[in-house]
């Protein structure tokens, strides 16, 4: 699933099970024996990790339907494929991992699912490095010509941008290949030309061909536009409109940050689109009520509108826990069906001194309110990932829902975010 705004530490993803129930048969899944155990009860599921080299992973456990944590050793840099059998007839699985992304900065993710979400590909919100290839440090310049007296361009690359006429960029996680996506236009206005450049092998130490809006390569883009309507007036805004590729993507509109009724962006012309491509428009409001996100993707950029919903009411916090043990449990307000569940708990009082739980539960997990686990006695946790007593914890609930079953982002699909915050001393 393509997502613009939100990055996270790791993608994890089922990748094969064990086909013994109609329930789990996929299109390109590969069946798998169960090693262990009767076959008619146990399922083997395969998740992989790949992580940006030099993020300091520690730890990951899974659980079997409501069963204890098991832990899951060891924890490679780069990717890495794990493999564990599922006996719990609920076909309900549990998936945690925690990093330290800094001297002081603690993450850990929690992910509820089921099987049948689990093959569905269900975002679980641990977007990060595309699974193509394991991801390469380097850096990667580049130099732009042809670019009017007073305008300016912006040169993106893997989904990486750079503004300047002259560029380089360094990168912990380039890909081994990539698109390249440039635009050129009015500094204060929407681009006026493109390139685009496809799967390209990126390397360490390379240098890109000149990227020249003079020539051939550059195409005319034509003004567009999205209706909004719904739109909050309190709080804060953020909007725009991207061109995604199979390998990139670029902003084609300016940066909105008050309320709007139209999104004007630049389009390409359908002849120098590639069938699968994409523009992805999203509309964002922070405000005391909550936070929502609207994002629609389509091909073709005419006819399209964002409707902004208002954020609903009813999410609740408490600590489950006893004395000085923190386990906070999140509830939900009435979801629609479908709905992914996340919650997010944080301590600190910068992001460089900050502990993060972040909980994700997929759309078919029984149940209504959800704990975060307790984890304390699985070998290997390290008691300092705990949220701590007595501090004052940040806290956001929300929901996300597509319009697309298997969680993909294709022409027509539409994602709907919203949350509630607030604020809880445990």
């Amino acid at each position: 699933m393509m997502r613009t705004f939100r990055e996270s530490a790791f993608i994890c993803s089922c990748v094969a099970i064990a086909v013994v129930w109609p329930a789990c048969g996929r299109d390109g899944l590969l069946p798998y024996q169960a090693p262990e155990g009767d076959a008619s009860l146990a399922f083997t599921v395969k998740r992989a990790f790949f992580l940006p080299n030099g993020l300091p992973a520690k730890w990951a456990a899974y659980q079997d339907g409501s069963g204890p944590w098991i832990p899951i050793q060891p924890i490679e840099q780069g990717g890495q494929d794990y493999e564990f059998v599922l006996r719990d007839p609920s076909q309900q699985l549990g998936f945690a991992v925690a990093s330290d992304l800094g001297p002081e900065v603690v993450e850990v993710g929690v992910s509820y699912m089921t099987v049948d979400d689990c093959l569905r590909r269900a975002d679980l919100g641990t977007s990060g490095p595309s699974p193509a290839a394991r991801p390469q440090p380097g850096q990667i310049s580049w130099s732009v010509t042809g670019v009017a007296n007073g305008d300016g361009a912006t040169v993106s690359l893997a989904g990486q941008s750079s503004d300047g006429i002259g560029s380089s960029s360094n990168s912990s996680h380039w890909p081994a290949s990539g698109d390249l996506l440039a635009t050129a236009g009015p500094v204060d206005g929407l681009p006026t030309r493109m390139i685009i450049r496809r799967n390209l092998r990126l390397t360490d130490g390379m240098t890109i061909p000149t990227i020249d809006f003079s020539g051939a390569e550059a195409f005319a883009l034509q003004a567009s536009q999205v209706a909004v309507t719904g739109a909050p007036v309190a709080g804060e805004t953020y909007a725009g409109v991207y061109l995604t590729t199979a390998g990139g993507n670029i902003l084609t509109s300016q940066r909105t940050t008050t309320p709007a009724a139209k999104l004007a962006f630049a389009s390409a012309p359908a002849a120098k689109l590639a069938a699968g491509d994409l523009y992805e428009a999203v509309y964002m409001n922070q405000s005391p009520a909550g936070n929502v996100t609207v994002t629609s993707y389509f091909h073709s950029p005419a006819g399209h509108a964002l409707t902004i919903p208002s954020i609903p009411s009813g999410a609740n916090v408490w600590n489950s826990g006893s004395p000085g043990d923190v386990r906070l449990t999140a509830e939900w307000p009435v979801t629609q069906p479908g709905s992914l569940r996340y919650a997010q708990f944080t301590q600190g009082p910068d992001p460089m001194h900050m502990k993060s739980w972040q909980v994700t539960v997929s759309p078919g997990y029984a149940g209504g309110a959800v704990t975060v686990p307790d984890v304390r006695n699985v070998d290997g946790w390290n008691g300092q990932w705990d949220l701590v007593a007595g501090t004052s914890t940040n806290w956001g609930i929300g929901t996300t829902i597509s319009s697309s079953p298997d969680w993909n982002a294709q022409d027509g699909t539409l994602e709907i975010t919203t949350d509630q915050h607030g604020t809880i001393v445990p």
